[in-house]
């Protein structure tokens, strides 16, 4: 009788092993799902936002709908033991203070505040605000901060540029919109990120089918801007002015995708991504893949977000 006890106990915990086990295994790798940042997969998995990036060679904190993470280090990770109770008089022991952070910059990415970033960073949003000549308390997905007076962003995280028609040369503009400016480029990448997923339809302009030319028309009025509908290169020859440095919101123009000359376009998001309507639907792409990369004539800015 105690035998056959014995071989149940231990039957069940085979199983419940193997259970646990699968359920590690399974969590190796993860899809990112619409609305998903750093901070939510990570307090999902039980691990730490620097963990995921290490692990994926992140430089920044922007993630984008269907982007595949690895999460295997945490697959391997040993469960954590709790630890021994302290000995130590309570009345005695001083609280550890975090250490300030040694990153360079944060890349803003969608619902991030000062207020969550300082607290990410063990910063004050004063610092934060300072640092980056900052006069309120707006930021916009997409946007590279400064987390140190010392700091200084490199080119390659504010600006991808292979243009063949001068893009990021002298003749554009290195002035950055004004809060007003930045406000509707913040709601317009919202409202294009919200329609990712939306199918392709030529000459569509609403959430029921879109074309590239019809995303911006949608977006830009529906984040506040109001414009006209046109082509892409009636965008591209209409009220926009090349920039030299394009943050998240700007317009991305591509020649020689199905037909000669200015033929496609979508709307910047930082980190060399853009949002746009493809073939498949609007979907989030990057600047630095070869056919884009090959194809890429220009950033620009609408002449109305000043």
């Amino acid at each position: 009788m105690k035998k056959t006890k014995k071989l149940r106990i231990l039957a069940l915990s085979t199983i419940a092993t193997s259970f646990l086990a699968l359920q590690t295994a399974e969590a190796a790798t993860y899809t990112v799902q619409k609305g998903d940042t750093l901070s939510k997969i990570a307090s999902n998995h039980k691990v730490t936002i620097q963990d995921i990036k290490t692990w994926n060679n992140l430089k920044n904190d922007l993630i984008y709908v269907a982007q595949k993470l690895e999460i295997s280090n945490y697959a391997t990770n040993d469960t954590v033991k709790p630890s021994n109770p302290s000995t130590t008089n309570p009345s005695t022991t001083k609280p550890t203070t975090p250490s300030k952070t040694t990153a360079v910059s944060h890349t803003v990415v969608k619902g991030d505040s000062l207020s969550k970033i300082a607290k990410q960073y063990n910063v004050t949003i004063k610092e934060i605000k300072d640092w980056n000549g900052l006069t309120v308390d707006t930021i916009y997905i997409g946007q590279v901060l400064k987390l140190s007076s010392e700091s200084s962003v490199s080119e390659s995280e504010t600006v991808h540029n292979n243009g063949t028609s001068g893009a990021g040369t002298s003749s554009g503009t290195s002035k950055d919109p004004t809060v007003n400016g930045q406000a509707v480029n913040k709601k317009t990448v919202d409202v294009a990120n919200s329609l990712v997923g939306t199918p392709y339809l030529y000459g569509g302009n609403t959430p029921e089918g879109l074309d590239c030319s019809g995303l911006i028309y949608y977006a830009f009025n529906q984040g506040g801007l109001k414009i006209g509908r046109e082509s892409s290169e009636g965008y591209f020859n209409g009220n926009t002015t090349q920039v030299n440095n394009p943050i998240a919101g700007d317009l991305v123009f591509f020649e020689n995708t199905y037909k000669d000359g200015i033929s496609h376009m979508g709307i910047y998001i930082g980190n060399n991504k853009f949002i746009h309507a493809g073939t498949d639907g609007v979907e989030i792409s990057d600047v630095t893949y070869s056919y884009w990369s090959t194809r890429l004539v220009a950033y620009k800015r609408f002449d109305a977000i000043k």
